[in-house]
This record gives C-alpha cells, sequence and structure tokens, in this order.
C-alpha cells in the first residue's frame, strides 16, 4: 500500500455537486446506479465519480471491494452509455479507492441508458429535463474538430503527413487552371509547416493545435495518447463464416499518413475482383468496387463521425460487399431517407481541410456520388443503416444487369452528365422493374422527352420501360417487344385461361381485375372486349353483376349484346 496520493488528495478536497460524486459503496454492487450516475455526470459536461470516500465532509476513505476486475466493469459500463470512461485504483492505507472520469455526452446527443437519460438535481438523480435535453440540443452548431487539444505540440504531428495534405492541396489549386490557382499554388508550395497549420486554421494564433490536427497528422504515439478512438480497423473475410479475418489492420495515425494505403488494400486483385460484360464487339470489366465511390465514403466516416465516442470506424470487406461503420447516429436534420437532399456537417473544420485538396465537396455531395456510381455501374443501391450512435453504409459490389452497362453507355456519358441523382434513381427504378415513389414520378417526363424512356398504357396502369431505339442497339429487343408489344397477348391469355377455369360460373369484371393487378377495370374491360371479338369469352348481359365466361364453356347460348359501359358491370 502507498500513501495517498497528492492526485487524490486534491480530488478529496473538492466539492460534490454536478461534476463530481461521492459515494462509500464499501460492498454494495450497484452497477445500474453507477450507470445512471455516469449518464447524469456526462449530460452535465463530465466530471468524476469517486467510489470508497465518504459522502460527507470532512471525507475520510472508507475503502470499497466492489469490481476487482475493472477492466471488464469499464467494458460493460462504455458499452451502456457509449462513452469511453477512465479508471483509476488507487491503494491507500485506509482503504482501496476507484475515481471514474466520465467524459461529456456526444454533441447534440443526450447520454442515455436503457432509454432515459438522467441528471442531477440537488443531491438526487433525476429525468433529463426537457430545457437540459433542449440545450444539448443545440450543441449541434459545435464543432469538436476545432477545439484545442490540449497537450498537443508541433513535434507530435507526423511530417510525411503534413507534405501529402501540402501535396494533394497544391494539384488541385494547380487543376484550376487560373492564373489565382496557379499563384496560390506556388505560394503553399514554399510555406514552413508551421505556417501551412496557421493558413488551415488547425494551428491558432495563441501556438495551440486544434483537435483536427491531430486527426489528420498525428503520430501514432500522439493519436493513441489524445485520442486513441480516432482510429480505422479495416477486416477483410474471403467468407461470411464468423471467427478471425483474413486480413485485419489498424490505422492509428493521422488521416494523410494512411488514406492511401488503405485503398491499396481494398484494391487488391483477389480482394476486388473484376467483372466482365459485353459492349458490341469488346469485352469490358469492371471493378468489384471502384476508387471513387469507396473514398467518398470513407471521407463521409471521417468527416461525420462523433469523436467523443470511444469506438473506431470499421471497414468490413468481403468479395461482395463493403461495409463503413462510423461511430455517432445521423445529425437531427438528416433521415436514412433524406441523405441525398440534405447535408449537415458534424465536423465543419475537418470538411474544410477536405475541401481545400478537393477531396471534397462543399456542398456535400459524396453521398451522391456513391449512389450514381452504383446506378451507373448496374449494382444494388448502398444500403445506409443509421441507429442513434452508429451510421453504416454498405457497398454492393456485384453487376446485377451488363445489358443494362451497354445501355448507359449507348446513352453516352456527355448525356448522362445532364441528369441528377434522382433522374438516375429513375432509370434505376425502371431497370428493376419497381415502382417510382411519388417524389421521383414527376421526373419521368423529362427521361420520356429524351427518349431514354416509354411509357406503356395509359392513366393509372402506365408502366415505364427502357426505350426501343436502346433496347435495340443494345440487343435487348426481344425484351422490349415482351414489355411492350406482348403486354396485351398475355393480358389477353391471362384473362382466358381464369374464364376457361371458371366454368359455366364465368367471372365478374371486379374477380377478372384481379387477375391483371397493374392495370385498371377499364384497360382489363378493353382486354375483354377484344376476347370477345375473337370469339373466346362471352360477355355479361346488361345490368350490374355480370358474368363474363370462356366461349369453351357456352357452346349452346347465343353471343349477348356487349356492354361497353364499364360502370355498369
Amino acid at each position: 500500500m502507498t500513501e495517498i496520493p497528492a492526485e487524490l488528495q486534491r480530488t478529496l478536497g473538492g466539492l460534490e455537486g454536478e461534476h463530481c460524486e461521492f459515494k462509500e459503496w464499501k460492498t454494495k454492487d450497484n452497477f445500474d446506479g453507477l450507470t445512471k450516475y455516469a449518464c447524469a455526470l456526462a449530460n452535465e459536461g463530465g466530471g468524476k465519480i469517486i467510489l470508497g470516500v465518504s459522502d460527507q465532509r470532512p471525507r475520510r476513505i472508507v475503502g470499497t471491494q466492489i469490481w476487482p476486475q475493472i477492466e471488464l466493469t469499464r467494458k460493460n459500463l462504455n458499452q451502456r452509455i457509449h462513452l469511453t470512461t477512465h479508471w483509476e485504483e488507487f491503494l491507500t492505507p485506509e482503504g482501496r479507492v476507484l475515481v471514474i472520469t466520465v467524459p461529456r455526452h456526444a454533441y447534440g446527443l443526450p447520454a442515455a441508458w436503457d432509454g432515459r437519460s438522467w441528471m442531477r438535481e440537488n443531491d438526487s438523480l433525476v429525468p433529463l429535463s426537457e430545457a437540459r435535453r433542449k440545450s444539448i440540443w443545440e450543441e449541434i452548431g459545435r464543432d469538436f474538430t476545432a477545439e484545442p487539444c490540449s497537450g498537443l505540440v508541433l513535434g507530435d504531428l507526423n511530417p510525411s503527413a503534413i507534405e501529402a495534405f501540402r501535396h494533394a492541396w497544391v494539384h488541385s489549386l494547380r487543376a484550376r487552371r487560373e492564373e489565382s490557382g496557379q499563384r496560390d499554388a506556388e505560394r503553399i508550395a514554399g510555406l514552413r509547416h508551421e505556417q501551412l497549420l496557421r493558413d488551415t486554421e488547425l494551428l491558432l494564433a495563441n501556438g495551440t493545435l486544434v483537435n483536427a490536427a491531430l486527426i489528420l497528422f498525428g503520430s501514432r504515439q500522439a493519436v493513441r495518447k489524445h485520442m486513441a478512438q480516432a482510429e480505422l480497423v479495416y477486416e477483410f473475410r474471403n467468407t461470411p463464416a464468423s471467427g478471425p479475418a483474413d486480413l485485419r489492420l489498424e490505422f492509428q495515425e493521422g488521416f494523410f499518413a494512411w488514406h492511401d494505403l488503405l485503398w491499396q488494400q481494398v484494391n487488391e486483385p483477389s480482394r476486388n475482383p473484376r467483372q466482365s460484360f459485353q459492349s458490341g464487339l469488346f469485352v469490358r470489366q469492371l471493378p468489384s468496387f471502384a476508387e471513387r465511390p469507396v473514398r467518398e465514403a470513407l471521407l463521409n466516416a471521417v468527416c461525420h463521425r462523433d469523436y467523443l465516442l470511444g469506438n473506431s470506424i470499421f471497414i468490413r470487406h468481403a468479395p461482395t460487399t463493403l461495409t463503413i461503420e462510423s461511430p455517432g447516429g445521423l445529425l437531427p436534420q438528416v433521415t436514412v431517407e433524406t441523405l441525398l437532399d440534405r447535408q449537415a456537417p458534424r465536423n465543419r473544420r475537418l470538411a474544410e481541410v477536405f475541401q481545400r485538396c478537393g477531396m471534397v465537396e462543399r456542398s456535400g455531395q459524396g453521398m451522391n456520388l456513391i449512389f450514381e456510381d452504383a446506378i451507373t455501374s448496374a449494382k444494388q443501391l448502398p444500403t445506409p443503416e443509421a441507429s442513434p450512435f452508429q451510421f453504416n453504409l454498405t457497398l454492393h459490389g456485384v453487376v446485377q444487369d451488363p445489358p443494362f452497362l451497354a445501355y448507359l453507355e449507348r446513352v453516352g456519358q456527355e448525356k448522362m452528365r445532364l441528369y441528377d441523382t434522382a433522374h438516375l434513381l429513375v432509370l434505376d427504378s425502371v431497370r428493376r422493374d419497381v415502382g417510382l415513389p411519388d417524389g421521383l414520378k414527376p421526373l419521368a417526363d423529362r427521361l420520356v422527352t429524351d427518349g431514354l424512356l416509354e411509357r406503356v398504357s395509359r392513366g393509372r396502369g402506365a408502366r415505364l420501360i427502357l426505350s426501343r431505339t436502346f433496347a435495340s442497339a443494345i440487343g435487348e429487343s426481344a425484351t422490349y417487344t415482351r414489355r411492350k408489344g406482348l403486354d396485351q397477348d398475355e393480358g389477353k391469355l391471362l384473362l382466358h385461361k381464369h374464364l376457361v377455369h371458371k366454368g359455366d360460373h364465368g367471372a365478374p369484371l371486379e374477380e377478372l381485375a384481379q387477375v391483371l393487378l397493374s392495370k385498371t377495370k377499364r384497360q382489363v374491360q378493353h382486354l375483354l372486349r377484344l376476347l370477345a371479338k375473337d370469339g373466346m369469352a362471352i360477355p355479361p348481359r346488361r345490368g350490374r353483376g355480370g358474368l363474363w365466361k370462356s366461349t369453351t364453356c357456352v357452346q349452346s347460348d347465343p353471343p349477348q349484346e356487349l356492354n361497353t359501359n364499364p360502370d355498369r358491370v
């Protein structure tokens, strides 16, 4: 045993309040109570829980015997509140003391457990008030990456990572081909590292580095010391079976030190196989995972993750899927359904740095580019999943419709650039023969006018198909004929089969309409009239509830007057 450390002595002399909680808990194993106190401290900006000390002043150490395996207990607490707590164990002559440091809650998201958030009110724990909840939600405007990183100095940064950023920034400026851009490129190429960091607002006027500098350029030792969760873990599994990964890499340095190396691992031929498809006389190849959507998904994870949460970014790679798991859910302004329409930056300082070097667009179009690549590669659309503490995005690598690729080539890249993501979603829906969402239906008119799509039938039963011109060009004229020209014959055949099955009993129009659910009653009646004209069906007598019958079942009845008024059947 040792004497009471000075740090612990100062803690014992402090006041109990919003940021400090003293509990004796000599043998009281109240893990649920610990979780509630941790939530309350996190929601008040963070603090300490000291166990094994008397509640009243002057405080004395009474010792605690609970939770001897502190690493296991710490892990369980972190999983409950989705924050990274720090535990210290002091062995004093008077007994054992546990000091648990709880960080502040994630920006814009109250700390909670079992669906409930807590706060302190005098000496009691109470549910989080609406006023406090509102103030937490309003913190969204704050930028953690722009805040000072205590203890971080220039020597903690990786010079190679800073040079990689400089090179990317200079290349982006020169690519603009503007005189002002060329001048800026020459100036930035000659800047010292310190001035480069000042120009990007990563080094403040008082000489303090911000958190974004650590995330982008920190050495391995600095990242592990100041922000161990700012890492990326890459795992590749050749089969979906559980167990150790075939390859696991942990990147625990600044982003610019490892992002190119990560893409090299993803793009290794055995992990990113090429898929072949015929385009006229030529055979084309597509990678399962193209570079641009993978990099966009990675930048999205780095830019929008919550760095106050203790989890790391995970990339789980398989031959046909690649999933990026990012700590921190979507901000309140954004949902899975509105990902392509709304942007809400969580870490603005990071996004600004990536924008300078041309890695991301300020307009926040990264997710749009990911979806557009999937559509123009005839792959399954990316699958986003969101929870309060995590956002997952799965990219699918299998080309599902090679003829559609030839169709897009026939349209031409220049013409395809005229369409935005929403128009491409219309094309993808038609390709997969699924109904258009209401919000996309008005956009189909332009694609029909431009000759990429055609409408089959009219009214409520109208459908969209790929146009005859491009279907013929890619050798899909038979498919076009089946979907448009034979649509009427197939409908008549199905109706006739049903009438034969019904025999002498016949079938009313309402029942026959269920045979062809994609058509309206008027369209079904038109097909029935054609059957009657061909001598294959007998129309009902006038009046409601009449029955249609097949001529193969009713040979003796004379033909009846055809009822052409659908409202009377």
